[in-house]
């Protein structure tokens, strides 16, 4: 940033596809304070984390950080509608989009959709009467609480846990495949490092009917993102469902046989 040649710094306040990681504190003050010494704008991917996700309405506001600029989506929409939104300051705008001249810069072709406006509305009306973030710390430290407790009963399945709020994160451990691994080159560990999260998240969907994936650009990272209306009987139902599957599957051959039996009697 020295050279004064960087137009922004775009950052998630936290990681959402790289695996559910979180800043250390003071992180991203320091990121907001060096931009504005350099005059570089901040701009916050708040589409995983915004709307009460985390916590707080938005996860930057936990560090009381204010970017210049700040992108929304996903849960906008009340997850029936798709709908995203740009918000800056007013003097951004106007630089960027003000005057007739400017004004058509940038349109779209199904910006300010009334329907997908009318559930974004609803979507901030209810998450603020019911007070969607409060109810989210709660169930969000209930949920990541039973899940440290299943890494510490199950410490060669689970790795870590990590999030806040209803942002969550399960890494697993890597499955040695030992003998394996040595005559395939070192591909079987791999192999696992690629596919435990997902053979989980099969289970999870093929025999207890719960949706969740493993995070796109760290495939050994299960997220669970639950609504925010979850309630804490169906947070109870999740965890004893992955801990009867770390009980029945103590490495990667048995999840790669029970995933096969499925894909047979389907």
């Amino acid at each position: 940033l020295k050279n004064r040649d960087v137009a922004a710094f775009i950052i998630e306040p936290i990681q959402g596809e790289g695996g559910v990681h979180i800043p250390e504190q003071g992180y991203l003050r320091q990121v907001r304070d060096l931009c504005t010494q350099y005059e570089t704008l901040l701009i916050f991917d708040e589409i995983q984390t915004g709307f009460a996700r985390t916590g707080t309405i938005f996860a930057c506001q936990r560090d009381t950080v204010v970017p210049d600029i700040m992108c929304l989506g996903k849960s906008l929409g009340g997850g029936v509608m798709p709908i995203s939104a740009f918000t800056t300051t007013e003097a951004i705008w106007d630089r960027a989009f003000g005057g007739v001249e400017k004004c058509a810069l940038h349109t779209s072709t199904f910006g300010g959709n009334a329907r997908a406006c009318a559930a974004g509305i609803a979507s901030i009306e209810v998450m603020i009467k019911e007070d969607l973030a409060e109810q989210t710390r709660g169930k969000g430290a209930y949920l990541l609480q039973g899940l440290r407790e299943l890494q510490e009963k199950y410490p060669a399945m689970i790795k870590e846990v990590r999030g806040r709020g209803l942002l969550i994160g399960v890494e697993f451990n890597q499955l040695s495949g030992g003998f394996l691994n040595k005559v395939t080159g070192g591909k079987f560990n791999k192999i696992a490092e690629e596919y435990l999260a997902a053979l989980v998240a099969g289970e999870l969907m093929n025999r207890y009917q719960i949706i969740t994936a493993y995070t796109l650009n760290n495939p050994n990272v299960i997220r669970f993102e639950p609504p925010l209306i979850v309630t804490r009987e169906q947070l109870d139902t999740l965890l004893h469902a992955l801990e009867d599957i770390f009980k029945k599957h103590t490495n990667i051959w048995s999840l790669i046989l029970a995933s096969g039996k499925n894909l047979i009697m389907k």
